[in-house]
């Protein structure tokens, strides 16, 4: 059987913030810790993936548009409360694998792949924020480095539905298997 984790990207206090004005955050967390807790029920690990820099920004390059936002604007130093984990999901976080991500994808930069190969992890399921963002390059990424994904699309968000929609049903339907968190669910019980 193949091991799955399931990797949940920035669900943290800074960003679902920012999210407020294009989604109904309560619902959206609600889900998502749904979601989780069928997850730790089967069995599977969870991978809370926040992003965090330096608070000297050592690690977020001028020349790369988004640090350059990032750090000019004074946002994710690892010291501050926005890279902590949503209060709806963070007391059952406590024993999920935590990773800190300094670029969009999950993958690079980061031990994230030790971790999944160590534990024999095979297949992925990949949620989070930003659709067009996180989700788009962590999936495009592990697409490349063998990984069996499943996307589950209504725990993806971005800030513009257009675009939420053509990347996850023309991009990600082309390198994972998409479907909507109680279906996915539902599939745990065969």
């Amino acid at each position: 059987m193949t091991k799955t984790a399931f990797i949940l990207l920035d669900i943290q206090i800074g960003i679902v913030d920012i999210t407020k004005g294009f989604m109904d955050i309560d619902q959206y967390v609600t889900k998502v810790s749904s979601t989780l807790a069928a997850a730790r029920k089967a069995g599977i690990p969870v991978v809370q993936v926040t992003t965090g820099f330096r608070p000297n920004y050592a690690d977020a390059s001028p020349r790369n548009p988004m640090t350059a936002r990032v750090r000019s604007a004074g946002l994710f130093k690892d010291t501050d409360e926005s890279v902590q984990l949503h209060p709806a999901i963070a007391e059952a976080a406590a024993n999920d694998i935590h990773v800190k991500k300094r670029r969009v994808s999950a993958l690079y930069g980061t031990d994230l792949d030790v971790v999944l190969r160590s534990s024999g992890i095979e297949k992925i399921v990949v949620a989070g924020i930003a659709t067009s963002g996180a989700v788009l390059s962590t999936v495009r990424q592990a697409f490349d480095m063998d990984y069996e994904i499943t996307v589950l699309a209504d725990l993806c968000a971005d800030s513009d539905a257009q675009v939420h929609e053509a990347v996850i049903g023309k991009v990600l339907s082309r390198q994972a298997s998409v479907v909507n968190a109680d279906e996915w669910v539902a599939s745990l019980a065969k």
